[in-house]
């Protein structure tokens, strides 16, 4: 009983074609910026990766995708920022203390091998890849959601 009203919530689950496209523009997104990371490009965290990913959110929300698979897309999106590039600098073995592939962190330090940095990166992606997805997907959503829900209101007055 309790599922089937879930699923009938049109912003908990989304309708089926726009949460579709959100997955696909959120793993074309990586893939893309994965290749930016592996051709020499600055892809890593910063306040251009929040915009875009408040922009997915507001995309979601506007176009009904459902708040469950936005913060899952954007969880995704935290993951890769904190595990993706330890991951490359463990894989090509140009790993160093302090370099573009050691993932992001609140405090200075940093681990002693690139396994150290990849499993910390891949801890810090799901601690606060987490965080992240759910505030800026639900700040998001809401945005999205009401911006669509006032463009209805104003186009049905007319």
């Amino acid at each position: 009983m309790v599922l089937e009203s879930v699923r009938s919530s049109p912003h908990v689950v989304g309708a089926s074609p726009a949460r579709g496209l959100l997955a696909l523009a959120v793993v074309g997104l990586l893939l893309l910026a994965s290749l930016g990371f592996a051709l020499g490009l600055d892809v890593g965290i910063s306040l251009w990766w929040i915009a875009v990913t408040l922009g997915i959110a507001v995309a979601a929300g506007s176009a009904g995708a459902g708040l469950v698979p936005t913060v899952g897309s954007l969880w995704l999106v935290g993951c890769w920022w904190f595990a993706f590039p330890p991951f490359v600098g463990y894989l090509t073995g140009s790993w160093a203390g302090s370099t573009r592939y050691n993932h992001p962190r609140m405090l200075g330090y940093g681990y002693e091998s690139a396994r150290g940095e990849l499993l910390g990166g891949i801890e810090y992606g799901f601690k606060y890849g987490l965080l992240f997805a759910v505030v800026i997907g639900v700040v998001g959503y809401g945005v999205g959601a009401a911006i669509s829900r006032l463009s209805t209101r104003t186009s049905e007055s007319r």
